[in-house]
């Protein structure tokens, strides 16, 4: 593991959190201001976006189990009251669109955005209301599919998948793929995790409200690297099934070279590269993570930093460069 890899990066972000996973060999360091921890895997970290990952393994697991389906129109899991003021539902968007990005939502509602400049926690004070206002009569597939990256869509999947099973987002995330996978550290807006910066100063971890689904997890990287083994090797049972399914092409860009699974990102597959590459990144004000894993070349990486990553992420870079050195 070529660290060396991150001498940039870290101009930026002040400590980075790195875990490769080749075969069964894992390999943990941590960088900058966390260089020397005696155990850097279990420090906690902000995964941002990373958490859409678990919410399209949810969507593919309650499928497998019959409890919805990815073509399911999304008025059948809203209040009645919110129902009765969307399109017909063939032509509502599906729990599919949702999960590809292909829903024609916004990123976030232009309302939202309003309120929540300024503010260093800005999606704290979403409430389930929010979420169902934000729904109305335009709230229709687009006639070109065509993938459209919406925190909305996916914060409003995991808000439907809940309400399917009749509980929280977290409760649902944990009884069906944390404790099963062992993810013990893993949680919605848990303990705090490494103090995060924007812009050089220190600013407070993020909280998602009602859109826990879009990004609220906080991780470590045994937890998150251990996800990765359980993607290379799953268990056995429906858990197993969701993760494969989980990962399999649901919507393909126009060139057909990318795409997405269910939440995850199908890397662009140029000629000579292995296919079969997911991935995901996220950010917040104060983290950026990376995460990326091959199960036909039984590697993956996982990276996580205490800076918020702007327009890009300075740890995608470095992140690419030790994955295909592996």
């Amino acid at each position: 593991m070529d660290v060396a890899l991150f001498d940039r990066a870290l101009r930026k972000i002040p400590a980075i959190g790195l875990a490769t996973l080749a075969g069964d060999r894992v390999e943990m360091a941590g960088l900058g201001t966390i260089a020397g921890t005696p155990d850097p895997g279990q420090l906690r970290w902000e995964i941002g976006s990373i958490t859409k990952v678990f919410t399209g393994v949810l969507l593919a697991e309650m499928s497998l189990r019959g409890e919805v389906g990815l073509d399911d129109p999304i008025g059948r899991f809203v209040p009645v009251e919110v129902a009765a003021r969307l399109p017909t539902p063939d032509l509502q968007p599906t729990l599919c669109d949702l999960a590809t990005h292909t829903a024609g939502l916004p990123r976030l509602p232009l309302k939202w955005l309003r309120t929540m400049r300024g503010s260093a926690d800005p999606y704290a004070a979403l409430t389930e209301g929010d979420v169902w206002d934000a729904l109305g009569p335009k709230t229709a597939r687009p006639r070109r599919r065509r993938s459209r990256y919406s925190n909305y869509g996916v914060g409003l999947l995991g808000h439907l998948l809940a309400r399917a099973a009749g509980t929280t987002y977290e409760a649902l995330a944990t009884d069906r793929i944390l404790e099963p996978l062992g993810m013990t550290a893993t949680s919605v807006d848990g303990a705090d995790p490494v103090p995060g910066f924007r812009k050089s100063r220190p600013t407070p971890p993020w909280t998602m409200g009602a859109l826990a689904g879009a990004g609220a997890l906080r991780s470590t990287l045994t937890d998150l690297i251990g996800f990765a083994g359980a993607c290379l090797d799953p268990p056995t049972g429906t858990l197993g099934e969701a993760l494969d399914l989980a990962r399999a092409p649901a919507y393909r860009g126009r060139l057909g070279i990318s795409g997405m699974g269910l939440c995850w990102q199908l890397r662009p597959t140029p000629r000579g590269r292995p296919q079969g590459t997911v991935w995901h990144n996220g950010g917040t004000y104060g983290g950026a993570s990376f995460l990326a894993v091959n199960p036909s070349l039984r590697v993956a990486v996982v990276a996580f930093g205490n800076a918020g990553p702007g327009l890009t992420s300075p740890l995608d870079g470095p992140s690419w460069k030790v994955f295909d050195g592996l």
